[in-house]
């Protein structure tokens, strides 16, 4: 693999003693992001060829425009710019000040790890942040299930915003919507979730401080998930996954096959939930199957429909993860100790 050995190269120049620690996981993750875009191609050929629509896709992406990925990778910038916004607010709430600038490059580092199931790798942000300012983990993971929740919650309302159209999965909506609203409400008011803690450590007694982290943790996301905290949290969450929806509105109508914008943003929400309860890495699969089914429900062609979730994918999670990957020298640098520094 000549590329991930450039990639471990250049951050073992960064940092030695870091590059000790991440470059195992960088090598894997490579790998799988390598693997997934190698049989997920195969897949879209395989159908295609089954269907006899092969010569049909190929011109369909003879004919788009060669600038149609750049219009994608735009509106994903904007949503990791939001989404970045979002993270540096919600660690100022549990008292972690890191400018946006420095917090950008955290947070794009961590795409390099999102070939990871449900995304766990993503929380290496984390360790940069430990690494240069302390911040415990205990603070960090509420950090990261606020980003994640709000995320969720996002994309389940733009799914209830576009449901026209798509009356047969208001139940499979709201089903997942109650779920994640009796999660949230149990960490939003923690004194239950604490309770069950205590007694379970009544009951075990063993490892006290590992109970007190996680009483801590408990009330730290209590901090993100409630009143006006919550709601800015959503409110950019909405604003960072519509723009790419926007995306594959205008991706859809370059490419010949026009959709409402409505209909456009429940295809993407619907698919990037059901890409996420899959828990595999990046949501590969489930989320472009849902979408070129949902899309084939709408009157668009399977070839285009196949083309241009190539191209939405192309320009959000593998360009994420390209970016990732250069990001992680910059990362480590940045998140220097200040003593060592």
């Amino acid at each position: 693999m000549p590329a991930t050995t450039a990639l471990s190269e250049s951050v073992a120049a960064a940092a030695p003693e870091s590059a000790m620690v991440l470059r195992p996981a960088l090598r894997r993750a490579a790998v799988v992001a390598a693997t997934l875009a190698g049989l997920s191609l195969l897949a879209a050929i395989v159908v295609l060829a089954a269907r006899n629509d092969l010569d049909k896709a190929v011109r369909v992406l003879a004919d788009a425009p060669v600038w149609l990925v750049l219009v994608v990778v735009a509106f994903a910038t904007l949503n990791y710019a939001i989404r970045t916004w979002r993270f540096v607010y919600l660690a100022r709430l549990l008292g972690l000040s890191v400018p946006f600038g420095e917090m950008s490059v955290y947070y794009v580092a961590g795409f390099a790890l999102t070939m990871s199931p449900g995304k766990i790798g993503e929380m290496v942000r984390l360790w940069f942040m430990k690494r240069k300012y302390a911040f415990t983990y205990r603070r960090g993971i509420a950090l990261q299930l606020g980003d994640r929740i709000s995320d969720v919650y996002a994309m389940l309302l733009l799914c209830l915003a576009g449901l026209t159209g798509f009356e047969q999965y208001r139940g499979s909506v709201l089903a997942v919507l109650t779920v994640a609203a009796a999660g949230t409400l149990l960490l939003a008011r923690p004194r239950l979730l604490i309770a069950c803690l205590n007694t379970a450590y009544a009951v075990v007694r063993i490892k006290p401080r590992l109970f007190v982290h996680l009483r801590h943790m408990v009330r730290n996301t209590a901090l993100v998930m409630q009143g006006r905290a919550f709601v800015v949290a959503l409110t950019l969450g909405i604003a960072s996954w519509f723009a790419e929806a926007v995306s594959l509105w205008i991706v859809l109508h370059l490419l010949g096959a026009p959709v409402d914008l409505l209909a456009a943003t429940f295809v993407f929400a619907f698919a990037g939930v059901v890409g996420g309860l899959t828990m595999l890495p990046g949501g590969v699969g489930g989320f472009e199957i849902v979408m070129v089914m949902l899309l084939g429900l709408q009157g668009v062609p399977t070839e285009v429909a196949l083309v241009a979730t190539a191209i939405l994918r192309l320009g959000t999670v593998w360009y994420a993860t390209a970016a990732g990957f250069l990001a992680v020298p910059a990362a480590l640098r940045l998140s220097t100790p200040r003593s060592a520094a």
